[in-house]
């Protein structure tokens, strides 16, 4: 809880600082909802797949009979209707000269089902290659006749090593566990992801209205306009001729109703959001706006020089997500091109 209580403390700052004091806890509200949702997700799909897991243990198990050392000694086939079973087993072959410990998968078909079998001649081969033939002829010939209801394992070959048969821990909840924490890894590492996008989103609105803005803010003051009046007819403008949803204008509107309702500082307002967003554009245009409020320099001719280095940078950014476009095209082209190849030779290579 401690580390959950922390999550929403956290969650709540960075929503502070993005929209300055606002009403989020809607948004607040959808993360902690989504995070529990995959919280959940991940639980159940462990619970489930365990449940699954040891289920299917106990059916196999159930058909197996051990003997006083452990080791299986028969097996029960099932009913047809339930369908086969299949183990890992662990066969551990001591002989006179070698001892060594194989593992064998094996499947037993249920009773009244016969299973053809093959025979293969074999070249000739060392001891130990016939003896693992041997085997495999064994555990091959489970099969061939249902009409049992058990299957005794072999204890012996017959070249007179000792076979002793284990069950191998062929468990797949080891696997449930890794994959569980996993997802839970990725989860907590992404917890954050929605408003990351929203603080994504808001750096990219702030740096492509940012220089129409203050072109427009140019211009105004050139026509006598005072900073503020010229600040707020221009936020007006913008929002009266284009009702987008926008988190630059957004902002800046709620800049202008703390200057005409609550008699705000304009300056102040504007360095806070240059400060909460930080864009460093943006904090030098809050920085040159102050310096003109409290020195008195020639507002206008540095916001045009600014202004220009903001339509440079934004057409930096325009070419640079131009090349990442054409990057991102080369590998759907790859595969396309792949594609006609193969169905351009495919006729070919079927008729050699």
């Amino acid at each position: 809880m401690k580390a959950y209580r922390k999550f929403e403390n956290r969650l709540r700052e960075r929503y502070d600082r993005l929209y300055g004091g606002k009403d989020c806890r809607e948004k607040i509200e959808r993360n902690r909802r989504n995070l529990l949702i995959k919280c959940v997700v991940i639980i159940s799909f462990l619970c489930i797949a365990g449940a699954f897991d040891l289920a299917s243990t106990a059916k196999n198990s159930g058909s197996l009979k051990f003997g006083d050392n452990g080791q299986i000694v028969e097996v029960r086939r099932p009913d047809p209707e339930n369908g086969s079973i299949s183990f890992s087993t662990e066969v551990e072959i001591a002989g006179t000269e070698r001892r060594e410990t194989k593992e064998y998968y094996i499947t037993i078909e249920p009773v009244g089902k016969k299973e053809p079998q093959k025979e293969s001649a074999l070249p000739e081969k060392t001891a130990a290659e016939k003896a693992e033939d041997e085997l495999k002829k064994l555990v091959a010939q489970f099969n061939v006749d249902t009409a049992a209801e058990t299957v005794r394992l072999p204890d012996r070959l017959e070249t007179g090593e000792v076979l002793t048969w284990k069950k191998a821990d062929d468990s797949s909840l080891p696997l449930y566990l890794i994959m569980a924490m996993a997802a839970g890894m990725l989860v907590y590492k992404m917890r954050f992801s929605e408003i990351e996008k929203e603080e994504k989103r808001a750096v990219e609105s702030i740096v492509r209205e940012l220089p129409e803005f203050i072109n427009k803010l140019v211009l105004l003051l050139n026509a006598g306009v005072v900073l503020n009046t010229a600040f707020l007819k221009a936020v007006e403008d913008r929002i009266q001729t284009d009702h987008t949803p926008n988190y630059f204008y957004t902002q800046l509107e709620q800049i202008c109703r703390g200057v005409k309702e609550a008699n705000g500082s304009l300056h102040q307002e504007l360095r806070q959001f240059a400060k909460r967003s930080g864009v460093k554009e943006l904090m030098r245009i809050s920085n040159i706006i102050s310096d003109n409020i409290s020195k008195g320099t020639d507002l206008a001719e540095k916001l045009k020089k600014e202004n220009d280095l903001l339509w440079f940078a934004r057409k930096q950014q325009s070419e640079e997500k131009g090349r990442l476009a054409e990057t991102k095209l080369t590998l759907p082209l790859v595969i396309l091109l792949s594609v006609l190849i193969l169905i351009t030779i495919a006729p070919a290579l079927m008729g050699m």
